[in-house]
């Protein structure tokens, strides 16, 4: 057995799966893909039984069990919330409340400003950046990603330079960001302030 090309085949099934469970998670699939899974289970005990001797064979083996074991951790907890009525992932309740927000009040959908975000955003806006910025780094997350790199204040920055482009290219005086999940992607889309796809 060729172990380059056992764990290059294991890698593409592993890939292919993902997107099955991507295309069921988030509509264009009824059924979850479970032959798929099986398959690749399979194939991670066909491989277990003879383990490979090459160390940079086993380290390339262990990373893709890993990375199996944090995409069915994924699948399974983006799964439980599609049971539970809520769209997986992105709009799955990562909006924390704002400090000093009160309680009593109904809270805002996941992607809203908080209450009073406008005058907060006109004197500087840094409590509606630091949501906006909870919620990307969160959805980033759940979708497996590394965010370790990712900081406030470079997000921040980035932030005013795509506002500023947006306002110049659209003559808008107002633009609001929101965070959205787009061809297996968390993306932040920027439009004028009211407007809505």
């Amino acid at each position: 057995m060729s172990w380059e090309r056992e764990l290059k085949v294991l890698n593409e099934a592993i890939r292919r799966l993902n997107a099955e469970y991507d295309a069921f998670l988030y509509g264009s699939s009824t059924r979850p893909p479970m032959d798929s899974r099986r398959h690749v289970e399979e194939m991670f005990r066909r491989l277990s039984a003879e383990p490979p001797e090459a160390a940079s064979e086993r380290y390339l083996y262990s990373a893709l069990q890993n990375r199996y074991s944090t995409l069915c951790e994924r699948w399974s907890r983006l799964q439980a919330e599609k049971e539970s009525g809520r769209r997986p992932g992105v709009h799955g309740g990562f909006a924390a409340p704002v400090s000093g927000e009160r309680t009593a009040e109904k809270p805002p959908p996941p992607n809203a400003p908080a209450a009073g975000s406008v005058r907060e955003e006109r004197g500087g806006g840094e409590s509606v950046d630091r949501a906006l910025f909870d919620r990307y780094i969160a959805a980033r997350r759940g979708r497996g990603d590394d965010v370790a790199g990712l900081g406030f204040e470079a997000f921040r920055a980035r932030l005013q330079q795509e506002a500023q482009k947006l306002k110049q290219r659209t003559g808008a005086s107002e633009v609001e960001f929101e965070v959205t999940e787009r061809d297996g992607r968390v993306k932040l889309v920027g439009r004028p302030r009211g407007e809505r796809e």
